[in-house]
């Protein structure tokens, strides 16, 4: 047996679409096992459940206590390392790893290309080697594009997730090889055009109950980097403006002007649509702004410095609405003229630019 061994992900925002989705994986690769990790409906909510199984049966049912019933903690303390554990054992050739239903796979990824169990790189004995996302067509446009809370829906991971259903969606297609739908997509639906413009150049979408998966995945070239999926790095997909779906590439060498962006945030980060990118400001000069909306809510926060590159404003905006020409307005709004830049960054210096609350203090940011 050759290491790392392969890792299939498999993400959903539902259970039967997940256990069909691993099923698949495990009749078409037979070698395989199947590790689901569930932080939903459980009686304690410091617990973590596990469940392997393979073609044989059930190999292990096992409650797991967390210090924190979150994502991150199940990452650090049970998934990775059992992972390791039964790729270590020789029994199988490929593991499936079936998310908690809401999941994200970006945050996994990372982990498995930078954790460390037993004092060994777990990239030296698992590797990522393909996400498949699995959707609802009858409901994706809606569920994306809408404003419903995963709360509001009994799909919360833990007491307090706030995020938004579009929110999670959005970034389990993003970081997809494979989007796999209930029902036979049409290629020229409205729904399968949004997967389009939001999933990987390269991502196939299919029919999960006629999926063959050994020759998905064997053309599955993403989720080996630890960035796949990363808002940070924004990419146009391509696809074309078909079914009133389109993308709007927001881009400049430009600063922001805080007090611009506070007042037209809400047109920027409003209506029907999924925006992902980066901005910067004078006050901040290098520090890397992010920004992700989706769901109708935004998030916005440090995620880096700006050092061989040089700063940019880059926002990708994918929408079904008609908004693209208010977008544009308001981008080129919010951007600072020619006459501002003139004074020099130095005018910035120490100047609150009420963006603390979620970028930190400007002498901790800049």
């Amino acid at each position: 047996m050759a290491f790392p061994l392969p890792v299939t992900v498999v993400a959903s925002m539902d259970d039967v679409l997940r256990r069909t989705a691993a099923s698949a994986v495990l009749c078409d690769l037979p070698r395989s096992v199947v590790v689901q990790h569930d932080l939903h409906g459980l009686a304690s909510d410091d617990a973590l459940r596990r469940v392997v199984y393979d073609l044989d049966g059930v190999v292990e049912n096992t409650a797991v206590p967390l210090e924190h019933a979150c994502l991150s903690c199940a990452l650090r303390e049970d998934v990775v390392p059992t992972l390791v554990r039964l790729a270590r054992s020789g029994r199988w050739d490929r593991l499936v790893l079936a998310l908690p239903v809401t999941a994200e796979p970006d945050l996994v990824l990372s982990a498995l290309h930078g954790a460390v169990v037993d004092g060994r790189s777990a990239a030296s004995v698992v590797s990522p080697a393909g996400v498949l996302a699995t959707v609802d067509l009858t409901s994706l446009v809606d569920d994306l594009f809408g404003d419903d809370l995963l709360v509001e829906r009994g799909l919360a991971m833990t007491t307090d997730d706030r995020r938004a259903v579009g929110e999670v969606i959005a970034h389990q297609i993003e970081c997809a090889d494979i989007v796999a739908s209930a029902g036979s997509p049409s290629p020229d639906s409205r729904e399968a055009t949004v997967v389009r413009h939001l999933a990987p150049t390269s991502a196939e979408l299919a029919d999960l109950h006629d999926l063959d998966v050994a020759k998905a995945m064997a053309r599955a070239h993403g989720a080996r980097g630890p960035h796949r999926g990363d808002y940070r790095r924004a990419e146009l997909s391509g696809a074309g403006e078909n079914n009133g779906v389109w993308t709007l590439d927001l881009a400049s060498w430009r600063p922001v002007h805080p007090a611009r962006l506070h007042d037209r945030i809400v047109d920027l980060a409003g209506g029907q649509q999924r925006s992902r990118g980066w901005f910067w400001l004078p006050t901040r000069p290098r520090a890397v702004c992010g920004w992700d909306s989706a769901g109708g809510q935004l998030s916005i926060g440090t995620v880096g410095r700006w050092s061989a590159t040089s700063p940019q404003t880059r926002i990708v905006v994918t929408g079904i609405d008609d908004g693209r020409e208010r977008l544009r307005e308001a981008f080129d709004g919010v951007l600072m003229t020619d006459s501002e830049l003139a004074r020099g960054l130095s005018h910035w210096e120490e100047r609150d630019d009420g963006f603390s609350q979620w970028l930190g203090e400007i002498d901790e940011a800049a």
